[in-house]
């Protein structure tokens, strides 16, 4: 797998993160094995193979559909949009979710890592949001975690590791700035992942347009 991985790194001329090659290379960016699996308590995060990613490159993500922009998808949403590390044609490169329906979509993070622990803090402040079959979603993202652990950058880790150290609670959470306020089970508070959000994402997230993925 890893070795696809590579030749769509060399095709598109994007490294492959440490962190995500690690994954790659570990087995955990895939299901074959449910027990491997990382990052599976994230929101609407699935990974992709590197035959499924070329086929997002082929029919979509391409340098000659979207204006010069290079993409290397990992990972999609249930919806089908796109988790990609992305070199802007203006030079800018970080990490990003290509909506498949919109015009414009952002690039929010410098990195995978911070990608990766944005993600897992948005779960942190509503904990409805994991699928947790056995019931026990703090366990579930301790386990989830340490399958990251080992390759995520310390300093974020040190995050995650203090907001997985408080205890859950009822906290009010707005859904949008015309929602109602609810009360979630939570590790961490709106306010909270409001601060942390905006320490591990681009202060000036970036707009670039996007071809509609069925557009010919």
């Amino acid at each position: 797998m890893s070795e696809s991985f590579d030749a769509l790194s060399a095709s598109t001329g994007i490294a492959l993160p440490a962190t995500l090659r690690h994954l790659i290379d570990s087995g955990a960016a895939s299901y074959d094995d449910p027990e491997r699996t990382a990052m599976a308590a994230l929101y609407d995060v699935e990974w992709l193979s590197a035959g499924q990613a070329q086929q997002v490159i082929d029919r979509w993500l391409n340098p000659a559909r979207q204006n010069g922009n290079l993409f290397l998808p990992f990972a999609r949403s249930g919806a089908g949009d796109a988790y990609c590390v992305v070199r802007l044609r203006s030079g800018e490169e970080g990490v990003c979710m290509v909506w498949h329906d919109r015009p414009v979509s952002h690039l929010r993070y410098a990195s995978f890592d911070r990608f990766v622990a944005a993600e897992y803090v948005t779960v942190f402040a509503d904990l409805a949001l994991i699928d947790d079959d056995d019931g026990d979603p703090v366990a579930f993202l301790r386990a989830d975690v340490a399958r990251v652990a080992g390759s995520l950058d310390p300093s974020l880790l040190a995050v995650l590791d203090d907001c997985l150290d408080k205890p859950a609670a009822e906290h009010p959470y707005r859904q949008g700035t015309k929602g109602r306020v609810e009360m979630v089970t939570a590790l961490i508070g709106q306010d909270e992942e409001a601060a942390l959000q905006a320490r591990l994402g681009i202060a000036d997230p970036l707009a670039f347009d996007v071809r509609a993925r069925w557009e010919s």
